[in-house]
């Protein structure tokens, strides 16, 4: 694909390029596929394909499963409380459609952070070892980019690839009501929305929606500490296997994430839980 032809289209890495993100070898990620965590997206030449977004779910997964160590069934368990099971990466569609941010808008992101510091095209191109022409087209969305390129782009300005291309509005402090950004759940009957909007934090807030009978029955654990509070309606909480809690509206509960839980909604009414993952162990 040339370089001087507007490309206003998502931006992907290869698996090479994934795997150097994550610092793993490219058979790891499709072990991960094989085992069932993930389906990925293809390319029209059927090479895999990863949006930014996808890298963020591999980089739970290689948590889950090689720095946690917890096994297939449990890291399965855990995917499904958060996306799809088995997630296909960044909601792709046989149609082709994508919500990924395209090449001709993350380019404005770079000319605007370089706008913003006063830089020139040629301060640029000079500190990260590119022609200027190469990054005016990589501004204007005209120019296949490496990930190698972008990220000695993000370093040059002092910040990591995917903390790049976070969308500004991420950092409201303020959420009003009922605007949370929904969650993808993957369970039936449940319904998520985070309830903060910040690049950085160690709190994990949401608001859980769980419709009668419905919820995670399968036992799971993994790293942080949980909060939990109903607002109203009834929750269940299994602990380790057979320490049941029977909660009701006003009812709080904290308990270490690395004890196995499961949990359900046994009342006859939607239940409404705010839920609190610190994901750091103190």
């Amino acid at each position: 694909m040339s370089n001087t032809t507007e490309i206003n289209t998502p931006l992907y890495f290869s698996i090479n390029e994934v795997a150097q993100i994550l610092g793993v070898v490219p058979a790891t990620i499709r072990n991960w596929e094989k085992q069932g965590y993930f389906v990925a997206q293809r390319s029209a030449n059927s090479y895999r394909i990863y949006s930014l977004d996808d890298i963020e779910l591999l980089k739970k997964i290689k948590q889950y499963s090689i720095d946690d160590r917890m096994g297939s069934k449990a890291i399965k368990s855990l995917l499904a409380s958060q996306v799809a099971t088995p997630p296909t990466l960044s909601g792709f569609e046989a149609a082709g459609t994508s919500n990924q941010p395209d090449r001709k808008l993350i380019g404005s992101k770079w000319r605007q952070y370089r706008d913003n510091q006063k830089l020139t095209l040629e301060d640029v191109a000079r500190q990260v070892g590119i022609s200027i022409s190469y990054l005016s087209k990589i501004e204007n969305g005209q120019a296949n980019i490496s990930y190698n390129i972008l990220e000695r782009l993000a370093s040059f300005y002092g910040k990591s690839v995917l903390h790049f291309f976070e969308p500004e509005e991420a950092q409201r402090h303020l959420i009003e009501h009922d605007t949370g950004e929904p969650i993808q759940a993957g369970i039936p009957g449940v319904t998520l929305k985070s309830l903060i909007s910040q690049k950085e934090h160690v709190l994990f807030p949401v608001m859980f929606y769980v419709e009668p009978g419905a919820g995670a029955p399968e036992t799971h654990q993994h790293n942080g500490e949980e909060f939990i509070y109903v607002v109203q309606g009834q929750f269940r909480v299994t602990l380790n296997h057979t320490e049941v809690y029977n909660m009701k509206a006003g009812d709080a509960m904290y308990f270490k994430s690395s004890d196995f839980h499961s949990w359900t909604n046994p009342g006859k009414k939607v239940s409404q839980v705010l839920w609190v993952h610190c994901p750091v162990e103190r």
